[in-house]
């Protein structure tokens, strides 16, 4: 009975440990979205049977994120690394310490620029910018514009501003648009935001009729600043994330619109992909994106627009959060 129960603990230790073990380093949590970024990427690991190790804590610290990302690999024993990066650029250190310890990477939503990553999954965030810009035009063809953009070190912002240009480009030139203010925050920081909006608005008198905010954390530092300023104004306030608060500024009217990006279609997706380079299987419906000098091997999907009028059809069909949850938000 002894041996039996012997063979039995060895056998399922062996099961246990054979299991694809897959890390996921985050930068922080401090957008509501990450929590469910982390939650649907782990479920959908655990579903196709493997582990996952989650580590975040660098908060903007690219070095701390470096030294994560290697303790991921040579403690944790990954068999691939899934990271956001807090530095686009510094990021590259992991992808090169990924590689040397034959761990495929996979970047997830933000771009490391590097050519060691083994695939870069995200949304197309340059339509990201064309979508906040060409539904602020839709609804103020005229007038003065704010673009409250994220750090450089984050190419996505750079992205999102690129995108909001290349739609408000013609615009500006025809002397219809007037870009008041074009600011670029040091971090994803909705207190930057406020004292940024504050420096803009209070010093230098300028009531715009438009605050393009590239994700709702920023606009709703936007909208607490307005609040404050109490001139009269309703601007036309842009968002991203479809997060909670962002929902209810857009239900109570304070901001106009946001840009979802299905956490829940990026998650699985990169779940799914990082199964498959654990088990070296090939990926599928891949596009080549051109960024920095180097080529990417990447799947890039849809973002959408969402506003008051399609909330249902959009955020709740797809299960960010239910129709009680969203209603209840609006009292």
């Amino acid at each position: 009975m002894k041996t039996i129960v012997v063979v039995i603990v060895i056998i399922s230790t062996h099961v246990a440990s054979n299991a694809q073990k897959i890390g996921f380093l985050l930068d922080s949590y401090i957008t509501d979205r990450w929590y469910m970024d982390e939650k649907l990427f782990s479920d959908e690991v655990k579903k196709l049977g493997g582990e996952c190790l989650v580590e975040t804590g660098a908060y903007g610290n690219a070095e701390e994120q470096i030294e994560l990302a290697k303790k991921m690999i040579t403690e944790g024993k990954v068999d691939v690394l899934v990271v956001v990066p807090s530095d686009a650029r510094k990021a590259a250190v992991i992808a090169s310490f990924a590689k040397e310890n034959n761990v495929p990477l996979i970047s997830y939503d933000r771009l490391i620029l590097s050519d060691d990553i083994s695939i870069y999954i995200s949304f197309n965030n340059k339509k990201v910018g064309n979508l906040q810009a060409e539904y602020a035009l839709n609804l103020a063809p005229k007038g003065r514009y704010i673009l409250l953009n994220g750090p450089t070190t984050d190419n996505n912002a750079v992205l999102f501003r690129e995108g909001q240009m290349e739609v408000l480009e013609p615009h500006i030139k025809s002397g219809n648009v007037t870009i008041v203010g074009d600011i670029v925050l040091t971090a994803w920081s909705e207190i930057e935001a406020f004292m940024q909006m504050q420096n803009l608005l209070l010093t230098q008198d300028n009531h715009p009729d438009v605050i393009i905010a590239a994700n709702d954390a920023l606009a709703n530092g936007s909208i607490e600043m307005v609040k404050s300023v109490d001139n009269g104004g309703n601007p036309v306030i842009t968002g991203q994330d479809a997060d909670i608060r962002g929902l209810k500024n857009i239900l109570k009217g304070h901001q106009t619109m946001t840009v979802y990006k299905s956490i829940k279609a990026l998650a699985t997706v990169a779940a799914q992909a990082a199964m498959k380079l654990a088990n070296n299987q090939p990926i599928e419906g891949t596009v080549i994106l051109k960024a920095d000098n180097i080529e990417v091997k990447s799947i890039l999907l849809d973002p959408v627009v969402v506003d008051k009028s399609n909330f249902k059809e959009t955020v709740v069909q797809d299960g960010h959060i239910s129709l009680a949850e969203m209603l209840n938000l609006s009292k």
